[in-house]
């Protein structure tokens, strides 16, 4: 039987009778869904769901494989969503924390004294707030990467915690804490009467731990929507959807 591509002559002939004469937008979306359809038999995909239904498992147990992601990429859709959102947040709130000039929440405020005299002071209240949301953003990543199967995203993440690691003893100093499952935890008293000038040295501007990892943390984001665009699978009832991009699609296989 000749072979086209690495494709069987008959696939190849299904494939491109679609593009004989019709609308040229059904032709191209028929196109697609072949294409799709084919890279999930190539994937294993399609496999997984018919051994699955040929071994004897109840309906139950296929649609629940169905729906659960039969997926090319390494983790399911779900995990990568929740990944790509605390990643984002994560990466909004370095933003904000690096931010210089007027915007900076590192900005010395004036403070009246009892004494009647005026100072220019940082407001740690302000600068804890900050600080308090960087760490709650830190653990929410921690967890919503923990057991990810992406390798692109375990190494990013193992990055963030060895930056971390680095600089322990400087965020020992502030009353951040690198719990035993790498999360951050801080004591609220301690920051306060710590030195806010480390604080802004750890926090603010480019090149400071913070900047770092919110570096990493935009590219963990890209790494969770690159393996989300891989997905490709059978739905419950029979179908198949998928994120690939169609041209990037046709450039796989010609």
């Amino acid at each position: 039987m000749a072979i086209f591509f690495g494709i069987d002559s008959n696939y190849a002939s299904t494939l491109f009778s679609s593009l004989n004469g019709g609308n040229k937008t059904n032709s191209f979306s028929s196109l697609t869904g072949l294409l799709s359809e084919y890279s999930s038999i190539q994937s294993g995909s399609y496999r997984k769901l018919l051994n699955a239904y040929y071994s004897g498992s109840d309906n139950e147990s296929v649609n629940s494989i169905a729906s659960n992601s039969i997926s090319t990429a390494g983790d399911n859709a779900k995990k990568l969503t929740s990944i790509k959102e605390a990643s984002t947040d994560l990466s909004d709130t370095v933003q904000e924390l690096t931010k210089s000039g007027s915007n900076s929440v590192f900005n010395k405020v004036s403070k009246e004294n009892s004494d009647g005299t005026v100072t220019r002071e940082y407001d740690t209240d302000a600068i804890f707030n900050a600080v308090k949301g960087f760490v709650d953003d830190y653990n929410s990543l921690i967890e919503a990467t923990e057991d990810s199967n992406t390798k692109s995203i375990a190494s990013n993440m193992r990055s963030i915690i060895t930056a971390t690691s680095t600089n322990d003893d400087l965020l020992k100093e502030l009353g951040i804490k690198i719990n035993a499952d790498y999360t951050l935890s801080i004591d609220e008293d301690t920051f306060k009467k710590a030195d806010m000038s480390v604080a802004r040295s750890m926090f603010n501007g480019t090149g400071s731990y913070a900047y770092q990892i919110g570096v990493k943390a935009s590219l963990v984001n890209i790494n969770a929507a690159s393996e989300a665009s891989r997905s490709n699978t059978y739905t419950a009832g029979g179908a198949y959807s998928y994120n690939y991009n169609s041209g990037s699609l046709y450039n796989t296989y010609f």
